[in-house]
């Protein structure tokens, strides 16, 4: 066990849900857009078969496919072709480019895979919104944190997510906990330092030491953090406002908090 030294919008568009594609398995599930599909052929769960718009962007992404799957040889699954409107009505949105996929069920990790082998984490309690799940999980991977949501009042790793994180969910470390109050205590165990971000906070972000192994909870876009998990912190930051406004995006607030971090460890 490691011990733990001191530190000095838009609104989501909802299509209706979207039948089994013919083929898959139960638990499959199934991604759309091109920055999605091609990191799900190079990421870790499988790509059981591609689905192309038989005209338009469609056409123009068949040769790009070989590209994308050459760095995992073997891995180039059966191609099936519909028209531009069957792929509309199979994914319950339009916004898919032209390119769907269907995919095994998200592999999360557990964690002890997190505490394990990051020393930067961030954890959401009760974001709801899939677009700002997928833009932290997107800035979260690019700056090497995981990301822990909870099972419950809170969105899971969907298609939308994928699709707003640009396929970042496809590489990055992701956990799925029963109880956040739960985890935050055995991220404290293992070493964690444990801040809640909120506004109003007595303490600047700017003021507090992230160089030892680090956890920054954020809480819901409407409710903030829940009093359980608050009293699990160690401490409670805040990130300044200078206009009008009172609060920042949580995905904003994710980025500044995680680049911070990096910033004092390089």
């Amino acid at each position: 066990m490691v011990s733990r030294s001191s530190p000095s919008d838009r609104p989501v568009r909802r299509g209706r849900v979207a039948p089994r594609a013919p083929g898959t398995e139960p638990g499959d599930q199934l991604i759309y857009g091109k920055n999605p599909v091609r990191e799900a052929l190079r990421g870790r769960r499988r790509v059981r078969a591609l689905l192309l718009a038989e005209r338009g962007a469609g056409q123009d992404l068949e040769s790009a496919l070989l590209g994308w799957s050459a760095d995992t040889p073997g891995r180039m699954p059966p191609v099936r072709r519909m028209a531009t409107v069957e792929l509309t009505a199979l994914l319950g949105t339009g916004e898919h480019q032209g390119i769907a996929a269907e995919v095994d069920p998200y592999p999360y990790l557990d964690p002890p895979d997190l505490f394990r082998g990051l020393t930067l984490l961030v954890a959401l309690d009760g974001v709801q919104d899939p677009h700002n799940l997928g833009a932290i999980i997107r800035t979260a991977e690019g700056a090497g944190a995981g990301v822990v949501i909870p099972r419950r009042r809170a969105t899971a790793v969907t298609a939308a997510v994928v699709k707003a994180s640009a396929g970042a969910t496809e590489h990055a470390a992701v956990a799925r906990v029963r109880n956040l109050t739960d985890f935050l205590g055995e991220a404290k165990q293992a070493g964690f330092w444990v801040y809640g971000a909120a506004a109003g906070a007595g303490s600047p972000y700017t003021t507090q030491d992230y160089r030892p192994p680090t956890c920054f909870v954020l809480g819901s876009e409407g409710e903030g953090l829940g009093r359980r998990v608050a009293a699990q912190c160690d401490a409670v930051v805040s990130l300044p406002l200078a206009g009008r406004i009172d609060s920042l995006n949580v995905s904003v607030s994710a980025g500044i908090l995680l680049y911070e971090a990096l910033r004092q460890r390089t």
